[in-house]
């Protein structure tokens, strides 16, 4: 195969494409918690609760659209920054680990104050944690990476598949909106209403149900092996030479494409059962994970493409930042302390907020990157890696 040498310049563009994917990943991610901040979603399918057409639709357009492709997203990019990481250390000949134990500690620590003060929803303890276990894939091939990679994901998912399906016959039929009702209106009374000490209650209790010893295992088998593909994607250079892997990164685009469609409207089309929401949020999340990589990777061959994609690589540069600037805005907006609109949101509203959010970060993320190398938090996570800021 014929070998395509790129410039400094060149690969500095196409690194670029890394920042865009984490703005992209931003984006999609905060559509997706939206319900999460103004209403416990998280207990109940609120197609059941908010029954208007157009609700309906909304929700539908972004579950089949967005999906949990943005979790997923960012569990590549975080192996992708790791093993970036990793080969900046090394080819100065400085000991990695410690720098990277600060890295994530520093990590860890903005994720539990979020979790604890802040919102319930914080992503940032459990991708930390799964990032420590990249440690012992630094010196791998990508050759391993990707096979291991690949094995745990697939092992996992037939497993989980053949379990859920046969679940899904045994209780067919059956909601769970009932069964967590109490809980429910728990929830609408402590963020609706209650006082700063119920809401602090309530927000370690909804922690506790997302991340516990019956959650995380199957949340690791799901994620880490996308942090896997990152560092394989690192070690290719996939970004710098893409040019070398143009035909594989383009059949690679359509098969993902044609995964994620499918797997997105499975519920839609069949049952809305266990196995089909699994196979919707892991295999149509993962799917289009990796359809995005590789569209966003082709297209930013394009200087036209690179310049119209560069408000969101700015977000992206900023993706700490702007992911806790939106729990602190949407918890101000909806729960008791702000302006108490828990509980009152419907879906399409809900989207709009995101929209304007969203805008205003593109806007501000441009402002600040003008002026400054850094986002705040990203400045602060630096300081603490290295002891230095750029």
């Amino acid at each position: 195969m014929k070998r395509f040498k790129m410039n400094a310049a060149d690969k500095e563009q196409r690194i670029e494409a890394a920042d865009v994917l984490k703005g992209i990943a931003l984006i999609g991610i905060l559509l997706m918690n939206m319900p999460n901040f103004y209403s416990p979603a998280s207990y109940y399918d609120h197609n059941l609760l908010d029954g208007s057409r157009m609700n309906y639709v909304a929700n539908g357009l972004v579950d089949v659209v967005v999906g949990q492709t943005g979790y997923a997203l960012l569990a590549i990019l975080f192996g992708f920054g790791f093993m970036k990481m990793f080969q900046r250390t090394y080819e100065r000949q400085v000991s990695f680990t410690p720098f990277y134990v600060r890295r994530i500690t520093a990590l860890l620590l903005v994720g539990a104050i979020h979790a604890l003060f802040i919102w319930h929803g914080d992503m940032i303890v459990m991708y930390s944690f799964f990032a420590l276990m990249m440690l012992f894939f630094q010196e791998a091939k990508k050759e391993v990476l990707l096979a291991w990679g690949i094995g745990i994901f697939s092992i996992y998912a037939v497993i989980m598949i053949v379990i859920l399906t046969a679940a899904a016959f045994v209780n067919e039929g059956e909601t769970a909106a009932g069964i967590h009702q109490p809980i429910i209106d728990q929830a609408l009374q402590a963020y609706g209403h209650g006082s700063l000490v119920s809401i602090f209650h309530q927000r370690l209790l909804d922690w506790y149900y997302a991340y516990n010893l019956n959650t995380v295992p199957f949340l690791f088998l799901s994620l880490f092996p996308l942090f896997l593909l990152g560092g394989f994607m690192a070690k290719s250079e996939w970004f710098e030479e893409i040019e070398e892997y143009i035909v594989e990164t383009k059949w690679l685009c359509l098969i993902s494409f044609i995964v994620y469609a499918a797997s997105s409207v499975l519920p839609y089309v069949l049952d809305h059962n266990v196995a089909t929401s699994y196979i919707h949020d892991t295999i149509g999340g993962t799917a289009g994970a990796i359809f995005i990589v590789t569209l966003v990777t082709l297209a930013m061959r394009s200087v036209s493409i690179q310049k119209v994609m560069q408000p969101f690589a700015l977000l992206g540069r900023m993706i700490l930042t702007n992911y806790i600037v939106q729990s602190i805005v949407c918890t101000f907006l909806f729960y008791s302390y702000g302006l108490g609109y828990y509980g009152h949101i419907s879906i399409v509203e809900g989207l709009a907020i995101a929209g304007i959010i969203i805008f205003i970060q593109l806007l501000g993320s441009r402002i600040w990157m003008s002026l400054f190398s850094d986002g705040p938090l990203e400045k602060l996570i630096r300081y603490a890696t290295y002891g230095r800021s750029r």
